[in-house]
C-alpha cells in the first residue's frame, strides 16, 4: 500500500500569503506573469492565423513547445545559480523579447526565433519558481502553497486567452496584447525584488559541467525509485488526459463554438476550485492519496464527456476533469518536493516537465489518429480509462520499502 510522510504534528494553521511575506511575493509575480503569457499566446496565435494561416499556427505551437524538451539543461541552470536572480533576469529578457514582437511585428521566421527564445525563458523560470516554494514554507504546509502556487498556471488559462482575444480586436491589435503581457513582466520583476535572497542550491565546488550535472540529475532520477514512479506517471498521464486537447472541439462540435467555450471554460473552473479547496484540505497530507483522487476524477471526467447525451454534462465533465487535472499539478509538485533533495530539485522538475511535453506530443499524434478511426466519443472513452489505467499502476508502485516511501529528503 501507498503510503504517507512520517507523521508530524503540524502545528497550527498559517495563512500563507498573510504570513509569508517572501511566499505572497513568489505567488503574485507569478499569477501576473502567467495571466501576461496566457494573453500573448492567444494574441499570437490569432496574427500567425490571420498572417500565415494553420500552417503559421502550427509553426508558432512547435516553436513554442521545443525548448521545453530541454528541461534537465534548465534544471542545471537553477540548480547552480541564484534563484531570484534567475527569475528576475528571466522576467526581464521575456519583457525584452515581447516587446521586440510587438514593435517589429517580424516576419514568420524571425518571429519564430523569437518564440524558441521566450519558450526557453519559461523553462527556466517553471522549476526555479516551483524549487522556491518548499523553502519559503514547511513540510507540513507544501501542499496549499503549491495549490496557491498552481492558481497562476491556472489563471493563464482561464484569463489570458479571452482577454488577449479581446486585446487583440481592438485598435492597437496584436501590439497592444503584448504590450500588457511587457508590463505584466514588469510589475512581477518589482514583486520578486520582496523576495529574500537565498544561495544556489549547489556548493561551488561541487559544481562540474553542464552536461554532467545534467547526467547526474537523469541517474538520480533513475536510482531513486518514488521519483521515477513519478516521472513516469507523469508522462503516461499527459498521453491520455491531453487528448482532451484535440478531441474537445470536436466533442462539442454539434453545439457550435459557443458550445465548445462553455466547455472548455468548465475545465478551468474546475482546476481553480480545485486549487482553491486544497489551499484548506491537503495541509500535511500525503501528496500520493491526494494523486490517486485526482487521477480518478480525471479518468471518470473524461469517460463521463465520451457517454454525454448533451452539452450541459460534458460541461459537468470538464469540470470534473480540470479538477483532476489540478490536484495532479499540486500532487505532483509536492511529491517532488518531498521526495528530492534541494540540491537536485531543478533538474527533476526539468525532467518532469521534459516528460509532460513529450507526452503531450504523443498526445496529440495518438488523438489525431484515434479521431479519425473511432470519432470522439469513444476517444474520450477511451482516453479516460487509460487514466483510470495509469492509477491502477500507480499505487502499487510507491508501495512501502527502503526506496519506495515518498518521506521528505534532506534538504
Amino acid at each position: 500500500m501507498v503510503t504517507s510522510p512520517p507523521s508530524v504534528n503540524p502545528g497550527p494553521r498559517t495563512r500563507l500569503l498573510r504570513d509569508s511575506p517572501g511566499f505572497r511575493a513568489l505567488c503574485v509575480s507569478r499569477a501576473v506573469s502567467c495571466v501576461g503569457d496566457g494573453i500573448t499566446t492567444a494574441a499570437l496565435v490569432l496574427f500567425a492565423a490571420a498572417q500565415h494561416g494553420p500552417t503559421g499556427v502550427s509553426l508558432l505551437l512547435v516553436a513554442n513547445a521545443l525548448p521545453r524538451f530541454g528541461g534537465p539543461l534548465a534544471g542545471v541552470i537553477v540548480d547552480r545559480v541564484q534563484t531570484r536572480r534567475l527569475i528576475i533576469c528571466c522576467d526581464l529578457a521575456s519583457a525584452a523579447v515581447i516587446g521586440l514582437i510587438a514593435l517589429t511585428a517580424p516576419p514568420l521566421p524571425a518571429l519564430l526565433g523569437l518564440i524558441v527564445v521566450a519558450g526557453a525563458l519559461s523553462t527556466l523560470r517553471g522549476p526555479a519558481g516551483r524549487c522556491l516554494v518548499p523553502i519559503l514554507v514547511s513540510p507540513t504546509e507544501r501542499g496549499p502553497a503549491n495549490a496557491l502556487f498552481g492558481l497562476g498556471r491556472t489563471l493563464q488559462l482561464v484569463v489570458g486567452p479571452g482577454v488577449g482575444g479581446l486585446l487583440s480586436l481592438g485598435p492597437g491589435g496584436m501590439r497592444a496584447a503584448l504590450a500588457v503581457d511587457v508590463a505584466t513582466f514588469v510589475i512581477a520583476v518589482a514583486v520578486l525584488s520582496r523576495l529574500p535572497v537565498f544561495q544556489p542550491a549547489r556548493d561551488p565546488a561541487a559544481i562540474t559541467g553542464v552536461w554532467a550535472e545534467a547526467v547526474a540529475g537523469m541517474r538520480h532520477v533513475a536510482a531513486n525509485r518514488p521519483v521515477r514512479v513519478l516521472i513516469l506517471t507523469m508522462f503516461a498521464l499527459v498521453v491520455f488526459a491531453t487528448v482532451d486537447n484535440v478531441a474537445l472541439v470536436f466533442l462539442t462540435g454539434a453545439a457550435g463554438p459557443a458550445g465548445y467555450g462553455l466547455a472548455a471554460s468548465a475545465f478551468g473552473v474546475g482546476m481553480a476550485l480545485t486549487s482553491l479547496v486544497c489551499t484548506r484540505l491537503v495541509r500535511g497530507r500525503s501528496p500520493v492519496a491526494l494523486l490517486a483522487v485526482a487521477i480518478a476524477a480525471t479518468g471518470v471526467g473524461m469517460i463521463l464527456a465520451g457517454l454525454a447525451p448533451a452539452l450541459v454534462v460534458v460541461v459537468v465533465a470538464q469540470l470534473i476533469a480540470g479538477a483532476g487535472n489540478a490536484g495532479e499539478n499540486i500532487g505532483f509538485d509536492t511529491a517532488v518536493q518531498n521526495a528530492v533533495p534541494r540540491p537536485l530539485l531543478g533538474r527533476v522538475f526539468g525532467a518532469l516537465s521534459t516528460a509532460a511535453q513529450l507526452g503531450s506530443g504523443v498526445a496529440y499524434v495518438a488523438g489525431d489518429l484515434l479521431l479519425d478511426v473511432v470519432g470522439p466519443r469513444v476517444t474520450f472513452v477511451l482516453a479516460g480509462a487509460g487514466t483510470l489505467v495509469v492509477l491502477l499502476w500507480l499505487v502499487p508502485a510507491l508501495r512501502t520499502g527502503p526506496v519506495g516511501a515518498l518521506r521528505v529528503a534532506p534538504r
